[in-house]
């Protein structure tokens, strides 16, 4: 056999070899770890007093530096929105005592409820706690649910903090905190309202329920 024969068999086994590896798939990487720079508070008072549960609630929804809301409370540019519903506080508090709260599907003080999909008669809603991935490549943006871990709230001086160490449905990690002096607080519990964001989400491309 001639070396050029033979030259020509080795560069095919390599372009062989080559097809026959298996690729890694691509995995999107999101930030994990984020810094909200700005968002607000909702004071909902006992909330479910009507089925018994005597704890005032609580929402947090918190966002980074690179999205903003218009004059039509419309949610512009790209980043994380994080919302935290059903926070249950003891029923003499208004705003976030200080510890730890924990991300379980039951009531009690310091509770936050997980977020899931809730069907009711066919209309599905985001409920609980979730975080919107709003990312400049629109097929990547994505609502993804909080099902377990833990939310630290701490007081230093004139500020107050919150760290987050939460578990995704997708099992993967959400991270990150919030440090404010100025936390803004909206009082819902003196009327009845029937939608809990203040945020108005026109996306290019609607979540998709599964």
């Amino acid at each position: 056999m001639t070396n050029k024969k033979l030259n020509i068999l080795l560069v095919l086994f390599v372009l062989i070899l080559q097809a026959c590896e298996r690729k890694e798939p691509f995995v999107y990487k999101y930030e994990s770890s984020p810094v909200y720079t700005w968002g607000y508070a909702q004071f909902w008072g006992q909330h479910y007093s009507n089925y018994d549960i005597e704890e005032n609630v609580l929402s947090l929804s918190l966002f980074t530096d690179s999205l903003y809301l218009d004059k039509e409370n419309s949610l512009k540019g790209f980043g994380q929105y994080l919302f935290i519903d059903d926070i249950f506080i003891p029923k003499n508090d208004t705003l976030f005592p200080e510890g730890i709260y924990q991300v379980v599907d039951s009531i009690g003080e310091k509770i936050i409820a997980p977020g899931k999909l809730y069907d009711s008669d066919g209309v599905k809603t985001d409920i609980g706690a979730y975080v919107y991935f709003i990312e400049k490549n629109d097929y990547f943006t994505k609502r993804k649910f909080i099902t377990k871990g833990d939310m630290t709230v701490s007081y230093l001086e004139n500020t107050i903090r919150f760290d987050f160490n939460f578990i995704l449905d997708d099992k993967t990690d959400l991270k990150g905190y919030y440090l404010t002096s100025k936390l803004t607080l909206y009082n819902e519990s003196v009327a009845n309202q029937s939608v809990k964001s203040r945020v108005k989400l026109n996306l290019r491309r609607p979540f998709i329920h599964f």
